[in-house]
């Protein structure tokens, strides 16, 4: 389980950083896109906050999410196995990372947004790998209490029972960001 988390973890620290100096990096290359960039990424932020709140009222009336882990993924997960462990689980990751983005990846344009806007490169770099490192503090904390004995079953059902109350909280808070950044507050 500690190699699964550690890949895992590592898989999608990657690939955010990855995304995110690439995103940043061409920003800072064509200064006129960040404009562009700036409006992209409120409207992103406002729509996956709409959808967040959806799903919560998907969830609530059909008790399943309009958000899904596709089978593919699933069927690789399920398939890793002692040989190459640390290999499989950081693919995973970085797989997961993608698949993921519409639950994670508007707050982390919004804040790519604020650094393309504020600071160059270098500096975002820094800001960046807190921000994923932050992300990923609790994929760390729950990969060692499942290593030392947690119940996945517990923890399935917990995150079963409070899926619509995650749902709504997260669309509040992404529309809440995105006015935030249309009024230029942040």
């Amino acid at each position: 389980m500690l190699k699964i988390t550690l890949g895992f973890s590592a898989g999608i620290f990657t690939m955010y950083m990855f995304a995110g100096l690439s995103i940043l990096g061409t920003v800072n290359l064509m200064p006129q896109l960040r404009v562009h960039f700036s409006a992209l990424t409120i409207l992103l932020t406002a729509l996956l906050g709409f959808w967040h709140i959806y799903d919560a009222y998907w969830l609530r009336t059909h008790a399943r999410s309009t958000f899904r882990t596709p089978q593919p993924l699933k069927d690789f997960m399920s398939r890793m196995g002692e040989r190459n462990l640390l290999l499989l689980s950081f693919l995973a990751g970085g797989m997961f990372s993608l698949v993921k983005a519409p639950c994670v990846g508007a707050i982390y344009l919004s804040i790519l947004s604020m650094l393309a806007l504020k600071i160059d490169v270098a500096r975002g770099i820094a800001y960046m790998g807190i921000y994923n490192l932050g992300l990923l503090l609790p994929v760390i904390c729950l990969g060692l209490l499942l290593a030392f004995g947690l119940s996945p079953k517990k923890v399935t059902e917990f995150r079963e029972s409070r899926r619509v109350e995650i749902r709504l909280t997260t669309g509040l808070i992404l529309i809440t960001l995105a006015v935030l950044m249309q009024l230029r507050i942040l």
